[in-house]
Parts: structure tokens; sequence; C-alpha cells
């Protein structure tokens, strides 16, 4: 018979850590089991790709809680353990190691996998990916030793990546297909600004350019072939190309899925006493009024407590604005809202690292989103609001006027 668990847990990161410990502070004795495909107890990705890379951080400071808190809290954590299949009808989960558990409430905070290149020479050894702590590790010792490192993708990770090991005084050359760096994510003006700062850094960028081929030599990466010939010698090379969410479980076991796993307003499935959270889920904001899946840390730690509290009882609705944030060299780069949308973009301020400036998105009359590079809080939290509040803006302009207050 599988062993019977009232709160099992597939996923160890952010919003399986966050949903256990919701869990507990609302249900004091009912059975947690956390199953996680990592070494690793629950821990903070964000600082991977910045401080901890960097040095700056202790390992221990990663960590949402200490050791004791599992024991103590009767929370268990099944690690390097992979949930391989899900059969709703009987509500049980069989893992990869034969193991069977049958839940009461299930929560599937799986994540996402990095997507990977798959081109010659991509199994040489010295080419890694960033998403455990052991990557981040391997990424560490690789650059303790070197003098020159190739970047592979310039989104947000990339662009971190590339600007931790310039500060640890590595040669960095950022290769990107896209006509620029950020494009997917931001406005071309914001991103063709940081593209220079990057550039200014001692970065080389090269945008419009395909990875060909890795090209080693006793087993390990010693040169990148770039589009049009080009070859760029490394010590090594990060790729960050995006992740692919774990959605196979949920797909196979019948949910319903669309780019990812299907949750209404309080994180439940199609499938009864089974939630989603996190990388993985594609829910609707009833601030935007769309459908949406954010893979950021800020939205998997809010729904991993929202449906952990609602997994023990409560009956709570993740209604929060999603919000992320990205630190490169001196930039403190936040957003809150939706920046995929826009229509027309307002620039407050001038595009200056010393005083900063926000971004306004809109879809049409309608502030959809906002980016902060180095702004005040204060300032951040009113342009909050005034996407918060969806009230049509007749002019848009006059949010980039200085002259008037943002409320």
């Amino acid at each position: 018979m599988p062993n019977r668990i009232d709160y099992l847990i597939i996923g160890g990161g952010v919003a399986g850590g966050h949903a256990a410990y919701a869990i507990r502070k609302q249900d004091r004795t009912g059975k947690i089991v956390v199953v996680s495909d990592e070494k690793q107890l629950p821990y903070d990705r964000v600082p991977l790709s910045k401080e901890f890379l960097a040095g700056k951080r202790k390992r221990r400071e990663l960590f949402f809680k200490g050791d004791a808190y599992y024991p103590r809290n009767k929370v268990e954590v099944i690690r390097e353990r992979r949930a391989e299949a899900l059969d709703i009808s009987s509500k049980t989960v069989r893992l990869d190691d034969g193991q069977a558990f049958s839940y009461r409430r299930l929560l599937l905070a799986t994540g996402g996998r990095p997507r990977k290149l798959e081109l010659p020479g991509s199994d040489l050894a010295g080419i890694y990916y960033l998403r455990t702590l052991e990557d981040c590790d391997a990424i560490r010792k690789a650059s303790s030793d070197a003098s020159r490192a190739i970047i592979v993708g310039g989104g947000f990770i990339g662009c971190e990546v590339a600007a931790t090991l310039r500060g640890r005084g590595l040669k960095v050359t950022l290769v990107e297909l896209a006509d620029r760096l950020l494009g997917a994510a931001i406005d071309e003006r914001t991103a063709g600004w940081i593209q220079e700062y990057h550039i200014k850094q001692g970065v080389k960028v090269l945008t419009k350019t395909t990875v060909d081929e890795f090209v080693g030599k006793d087993g390990r990466v010693t040169d990148v072939k770039l589009g049009g010939g080009l070859v760029v010698p490394a010590d090594f090379v990060v790729v960050g190309v995006g992740i692919i969410p774990n959605i196979a479980i949920a797909e196979e076991a019948g949910l319903k899925v669309d780019r990812g796993i299907i949750v209404d307003g309080r994180l439940r499935t199609s499938a009864a006493d089974v939630y989603a959270a996190g990388d993985v889920a594609r829910f609707y904001s009833p601030i935007l009024k769309r459908v949406m899946r954010v893979e950021h840390y800020d939205v998997a730690e809010r729904q991993g407590a929202v449906a952990g509290s609602n997994m023990a009882g409560r009956s709570a609705s993740f209604d929060e604005l999603p919000y992320f944030f990205s630190n490169q060299y001196d930039l403190e780069i936040n957003a809150y809202g939706d920046l995929s949308s826009r229509t027309s973009t307002i620039l407050r301020g001038d595009l200056d690292s010393r005083d900063g400036f926000l971004q306004f998105y809109f879809n049409g009359t309608v502030l959809d989103g906002v980016l902060s590079v180095n702004r005040e809080w204060d300032e951040i939290e009113k342009a909050k609001e005034l996407v918060e509040s969806r009230k049509p803006i007749a002019d848009p302009s006059a949010v980039g006027d200085e002259s008037r207050a943002l409320r």
C-alpha cells in the first residue's frame, strides 16, 4: 500500500518550500512530504547569478530555513528523487525509485529545466547551465582560475552572469541571437541603454549572432565558433537561453495544460485536490485581466504560500501584481506588472545610472507595467499603484513629466 500523505509537494524550490511553510502555519499536525530532485533543502536561487557567484554571500545564507526547521516541524524532504507518474483517480504519485505515495492534497511545483543547446561539441566539459546551487559551485570554481568566459544568451540570467564575472575581473563575451540584449523582456530603448552599459563595463557584446559549434581539446571547451566563422577563445562557457517548464507529469495525468499547468484564482488545477504554483502555473491575473505564466522568484514565493494555505483549508486568492528584479553592476532594476503587452512606453527621467529613471509600459491608455532603474522605493511604489488602479490615463505622456507627482 502507498504511504498516505496529507500534503504531498512535488518540487523543493521556491514555491514548494514556501508552500510547506504556509501549510505548517495552518495545520500543525498534518503530514507534509516534499519531493525534490536536488541535493539541497529549499533555497533561494536568485543570488546564484549575482552575490553568491561573486563570492559576496555565504552558502548558508541561501537557505530559507535552517536544517533543524524540517525535523522540528515534521516536514519530510525526500531529496534527489523525481516524481515519475501521477494518477489523479487513485490520488497517487510514483517516484523514480519506485516509492509510491497517496495524498490528500497535492502541489505540483516542479519548476523548469534549462533549455539546452544541441550543437556540435555541446557535451564538452566547461559548458555550464545555471539553475542549481551545484551549477553555481561549478561556475565559481571554473572562474577562479580562468581569464576568459563566453556567455550565450542575453536575457536577465545571461546579463547578470556577465556582470558578475566581469566584476571578478574576467574578460567576458556575451553572445545574443536577437538584435539586442533583453529584447524579449523590456522595451528597445531601455534594452539598448543597458547593452551600452555592459559595453562600457568592458563586456564584448555580440548581437544578431548564432553559436554554431563548441570547439574543444582533450574533452574540454577551448573556443566557440560563431555564425560567420568567427572563433572566440574561452576558458569556459555559460549558457542561459531560457527554461522549459516541467509539466510532463501533469500532462500525462490528464490535467488541463496550455504552455503551463492551468490553475484558477486559488491555484487549483483541473483535478480535485491538486494545486500548482511557480514557474509551471498558468494563472489568470485579476488585476491585469489576462492569463500569464511568470518565471520569477517573487511570484513563485507568493504562489507557493497561497497554494499551501489553501491546501490546509483556507480560501485565499493569488491577486498580486507580478514583480521581478535584477542587479547588474550598480544597476538596480525593478519591474511591476506586464511589460510584454505594451503599445507605447513613456520615460520619466533621463537614461542615467546616477539619478535613475522609470519606464512606463502602456497598453493604449492603461498602464500595464513599470520598470525602474536606480529609483527610490517610494516612487516605485507610487508607480506600482498607478498600474494597480487600472484607470485609463487620457494623456500617457503626463507620467513622464517630473514636475508632476505620480499620485
